[in-house]
């Protein structure tokens, strides 16, 4: 009797280990599943935030292109006015001389007019004596 007591006392601890252990690795199953279902959903974030950003740099990447195009085109711009304000610049430093040389004509041209008015003064003050 006291055989059958232990092995059933054996067959009990062998059971209640067989039932802890399967609690145990039910246990372990269901951590390692959420581990997956968290995992899984932590990945396809990252890949939501990869396409995100992908699309973000592609935008970045095509304004980028028209802001390069359009400073292209400014300097450019900027480039033709220089060239055209140091031609105006030339057109303006000849008118100047230009002007200047005229103003001397009109210098000499009063000087004439001045002594030909005192000459005409004098002669016609002479043709008055006569």
């Amino acid at each position: 009797m006291q055989t059958a007591i232990i092995i059933v006392v054996a067959v009990v601890i062998v059971v209640v280990l067989a039932l802890v252990a399967a609690r145990a690795m039910a246990a372990r199953r269901a951590r390692r599943e959420q581990l997956r279902e968290r995992l899984s959903a932590e990945a396809e974030g990252h890949r939501q935030e990869l396409h995100a950003n992908a699309a973000r740099a592609q935008e970045s990447k095509e304004s980028a292109e028209q802001h390069r195009g359009q400073s292209e085109r400014h300097r450019a711009q900027a480039e033709r006015f220089r060239r055209e304000a140091e031609e105006h610049e030339r057109q303006a430093d000849e008118h100047a001389a230009t002007a200047s040389e005229l103003d001397d004509r009109v210098d000499r041209a009063r000087t004439a007019a001045s002594r030909h008015d005192e000459r005409a003064s004098d002669v016609e003050e002479r043709l008055g004596k006569l």
